[in-house]
């Protein structure tokens, strides 16, 4: 019999979910494990994989912050998990900070490093990750608290990030504050900056989760100062994006005259075992890495420039979606049924069904969100269209 991990009580009224706080939905539990910056090693991936078999439903589920989630989980009467499970998030390195694992959410450039952006922000992830989780302090930061890191290119603009920087040159970035911008900061001071900022939020906050709910919508961070961006140029150029969205990428691209990467969207966010198994395969083959973005898509990178088409079709056929006309690319759904208690209906068959209904030319390409109830969990930011599952689609 599984041994369990006994889960705290009463939960705080910010039910953000993580490892050692999973969520209990209709399915089962829910654990959210933090992936900064999106980035995850093929090893990393297959131990996510075993978990999701073993103790879950077997898919991987992307957030609208490049995390991911295993649902379906036989929960105790405690709401506890099992605790070979949480050992298996630990031993895969998933876990740096029990104390702080529900609020690492770090958004970057999924491409930084790969081609395109002023500068590699990889290690200003890395660096900002050890950051927060050794000071006890910022534990205390909402589960919805978002940190964005920009190569230049302003991928990120359509994200709600609370705090973070757009880099203006190698060496250098601009610091943002919401939409707010701050100061043009050194490369070498981005983390101490950001973490002071996120000090100064906690100070002030009350019971607020985000940065654009304070009374002057971030200024108080900034001490009231105005800071003048219109010097720092025009968004990079290479960013390679060919989605409708600013950070969305399919398809093969050059990295270099002997590498590549191949892109792709995952329809609903979920990355099924095939989708799972196929980027292991396809990344672990030439050392490279997965990055998960939080426009719910994955790319592989670099990938040996001779065998990109095969990579792209393996993915494919995996799942993944590399045609940016598909119409995989504008529908999304809330979880609906059986994993929430509250929808009327299978959100995943319902979007499959209209995802063949809008293939091909000619088909309107505006957003569609399925929802199971009003309550629309999920939708997309800007303008979409609302289909209620349960009816005809």
């Amino acid at each position: 019999m599984c041994k369990h991990v006994p889960v705290p009580d009463p939960l705080p009224p910010d039910r953000c979910p993580g490892v050692l706080r999973p969520h209990l939905a209709a399915d089962g539990a829910l654990l959210r494990i933090r992936i900064p910056g999106g980035r995850a090693a093929p090893s990393t991936m297959a131990a996510l994989r075993r978990m999701s078999s073993e103790f879950g439903d077997g898919d991987l589920h992307l957030t609208s912050r490049g995390n991911l989630q295993i649902r379906g989980i036989p929960a105790g009467s405690d709401r506890s998990v099992p605790e070979s499970l949480v050992n298996s998030v630990v031993e895969a390195g998933l876990l740096p900070s029990p104390s702080h694992e529900r609020v690492r959410n770090i958004v970057a450039s999924p491409l930084s490093g790969v081609v395109g952006g002023r500068m590699d922000v990889r290690p200003v992830v890395a660096a900002l990750d050890r950051a927060l989780c050794a000071d006890p302090l910022l534990a205390d930061l909402p589960g919805r608290f978002l940190f964005g890191i920009d190569d230049g290119r302003s991928d990120l603009d359509g994200l709600p990030c609370d705090l973070g920087v757009r880099a203006v040159g190698a060496a250098s970035a601009r610091v943002r504050v919401d939409r707010l911008p701050g100061p043009l900061v050194e490369r070498d001071r981005i983390v101490p900056v950001l973490t002071g900022l996120a000090r100064r939020f906690l100070g002030i906050r009350a019971d607020l989760w985000n940065v654009r709910q304070l009374p002057g919508k971030g200024r108080e961070l900034l001490d009231g100062e105005e800071f003048d961006d219109s010097g720092d140029g025009p968004p990079a150029s290479g960013t390679e994006y060919r989605g409708d969205r600013p950070g969305e990428v399919h398809g093969v691209f050059a990295v270099s005259d002997s590498e590549a990467a191949v892109a792709g969207s995952v329809p609903l966010g979920i990355l099924t075992p095939r989708i799972q198994d196929a980027l292991v395969e396809s990344a672990a083959h030439d050392s490279g890495a997965i990055i998960l973005t939080p426009w719910r898509g994955a790319v592989v990178a670099p990938v040996r420039a001779d065998r990109a088409d095969r990579v792209a079709e393996s993915l494919s056929r995996a799942g993944l979606v590399v045609d940016p006309d598909s119409p995989w690319t504008r529908i999304s759904a809330c979880a609906g049924s059986p994993g929430c208690s509250r929808s009327r209906g299978d959100t995943r068959s319902h979007a499959t069904a209209l995802a063949r209904r809008l293939a091909g030319p000619g088909s309107d390409r505006s957003p569609v969100h399925v929802v199971g109830c009003e309550r629309a969990c999920g939708a997309p930011r800007g303008p979409h269209s609302l289909v209620l599952a349960g009816g005809a689609p």
